[in-house]
């Protein structure tokens, strides 16, 4: 089992975009068993996800190649033991308007089991403007 957590720009795409592309990845990422979130501050996402290697591989291929979004550039790739987003197909973590809100709001919603170093990546990327 993998994680991989990247970092890509995307500036400007509506909420309907990105409502688009959750429900395609809550669509597809069940087949592939693949899990995670995605977080998008307006200008940028971050994803973590989760699977196999072969899986993840092909999917960060297609996302290289997606239009919506450019500059992928991978902060983190671990062998872990188990998944820490079971049930998340692909959530969609929002962020508040704050960034001190947006810190609250993440502390609740991310997985305990997030490893210490992943977490602070996720709340750095949270707490940018």
């Amino acid at each position: 089992m993998h994680q991989v957590l990247y970092i890509s720009t995307a500036p400007n795409l509506s909420d309907d975009a990105v409502k688009s592309i959750l429900k395609q990845s809550q669509r597809n990422n069940p087949q592939h068993e693949i899990t995670g979130f995605l977080l998008y501050n307006g200008r940028n996402f971050m994803q973590l996800l989760e699977g196999e290697d072969a899986h993840l591989t092909a999917l960060l291929r297609k996302l290289s190649v997606d239009v919506r979004h450019t500059g992928i550039v991978r902060l983190a790739h671990e062998n872990v033991r188990g998944r820490i987003c079971p049930d998340w197909s692909m959530e969609h973590l929002r962020l508040a308007e704050s960034p001190k809100e947006r810190q609250v709001r993440l502390s609740q919603r991310l997985p305990a089991s997030l490893s210490h170093d992943l977490h602070r990546m996720v709340m750095n990327f949270a707490s940018l403007n």
